[in-house]
């Protein structure tokens, strides 16, 4: 039997490779080329055990010991990615985009299921239903994927190692992914590969120095030998530890310009979804055909949805453009800001016309309407609920102002 076809190896490289991550048996190159390496490794230690004849299993045995245990190498390639709550940096957004692509298809399924319902079952019910539907899907599919991305981050899954997946779901929600960044992280595979293979040579390195010291004793170069092993080993892992702190940084550094970004992902794409969805509801109104509004105020919410409509729209683009995007962010909250003006004299016409309102429907006919009497209670109610949410929306102004100076700030400093 030659020493390529010892059974002691061959075996050991299949547990070897079962114990592997998931990740890198997707990319059979470099599992080949991992695999092929560390069975040449161990023969090579055999000949040298063996000094020069032909190694036996118990010399190949000693060199699979010296190499460390399947579960032990496996680990190596399993430490890759920034920790980042039980996920992994890189693999966070990923996570999120799969998220609000299934949140998305959810509530688009429960849209049109109530489009269906609308002649047949009463809006309340309709809308009850929808929201529940909407909340119980969201909340299986949260807890399915987060379970799935945890192991994704536990087995050390990068974004490329899934393909074209990220690239089509950032299509949809753009985040911060561009194609440097997807190169960043192929780039780390490669040196996350090449620091293991370090990591291994020093612990195989650390596994001769052990034998060689039993042998040196008789020599008189124990001392000599054993600093020399020292050496080599604080070398390799000095250079391994170089390469985990350059890639700590990078990730410290993104991770410390995100938090200053005071535009937030999230408010844009809650913005942007509810917007267009409530907006369009808002126009069409699928509810007119119950009778309960009176024709002045589905005619002004008609008015009304179609600004809430652009304003998704506005929220839309500054998506699609990246919260990265400092001076088109800018642009855009300033557009925004100045666009949300308009709501107020709307809003001032509700006022001065409680009449259309139509309390009845959510007091259940408690109140038949609302009196155009400044001393009324009811009116007094109205009249305040009104201004505050204008006040809402000239608070919001003024905080959208403040985002573009911080923003002008960022950009001053980056």
């Amino acid at each position: 039997m030659s020493v390529s076809d010892n059974i002691l190896v061959k075996d050991y490289i299949n547990q070897v490779k079962k114990k592997l991550p998931e990740w890198l048996k997707w990319k059979e190159e470099d599992l080949k080329f991992i695999l092929d390496d560390l069975e040449q490794q161990v023969i090579n230690e055999a000949n040298l055990i063996a000094a020069g004849s032909e190694p036996s299993n118990q010399d190949f045995q000693e060199a699979i010991e010296r190499m460390g245990t399947p579960e032990s190498i496996a680990k190596l390639y399993k430490r890759r990615g920034t920790p980042k709550y039980f996920l992994t940096e890189e693999l966070f957004e990923f996570y999120l985009r799969t998220l609000f692509f299934f949140w998305g298809i959810i509530i688009l399924i429960n849209i049109v299921v109530a489009v269906f319902q609308i002649f047949v079952s009463p809006w309340w019910e309709i809308l009850g239903s929808a929201f529940s539907g909407v909340w119980i899907g969201c909340l299986i599919s949260a807890v399915v994927i987060t379970i799935a991305f945890v192991y994704f981050s536990y087995e050390g899954f990068l974004p490329e190692d899934f393909g074209i997946i990220p690239k089509r779901l950032a299509l949809i929600f753009p985040f911060n992914l561009t194609e440097e960044e997807m190169e960043e992280t192929r780039e780390y595979t490669k040196q996350r590969l090449e620091e293991v293979k370090v990591l291994r040579d020093a612990r195989l390195a650390k596994a001769k120095a052990q034998r060689e010291e039993i042998l040196i004793k008789t020599k008189g170069l124990r001392t000599e030998k054993l600093e020399e092993a020292k050496l080599l080993r604080k070398q390799k892992m000095a250079e391994a530890k170089v390469l985990r702190k350059e890639k700590l940084a990078e990730a410290k550094a993104k991770r410390s310009l995100k938090k200053k970004q005071p535009v937030n992902l999230g408010e844009l794409i809650f913005g942007a979804v509810g917007g267009i969805i409530f907006g369009l509801i808002l126009i069409l109104q699928p509810f007119s055909v119950l009778g309960l509004f009176d024709p002045a105020f589905l005619e002004w919410l008609t008015i009304f949805g179609l600004l809430v409509f652009i304003n998704g729209l506005l929220c839309l683009v500054r998506l699609a453009i990246g919260v990265s995007n400092n001076t088109g962010q800018q642009i855009l909250i300033i557009i925004t800001t100045i666009y949300n003006i308009t709501y107020i004299p709307w809003l001032l016409l509700l006022l001065q016309q409680p009449e259309i309102f139509p309390i009845s429907v959510f007091t259940g006919g408690l109140i038949p309407a609302i009196p155009n009497d400044p001393t009324d209670i009811i009116f007094i109610i109205y009249f305040w609920v009104i201004i505050l949410i204008i006040i809402g929306t000239i608070v919001g102004m003024i905080v959208n102002y403040n985002k573009v100076y911080k923003l002008s700030k960022m950009k001053k400093e980056y």
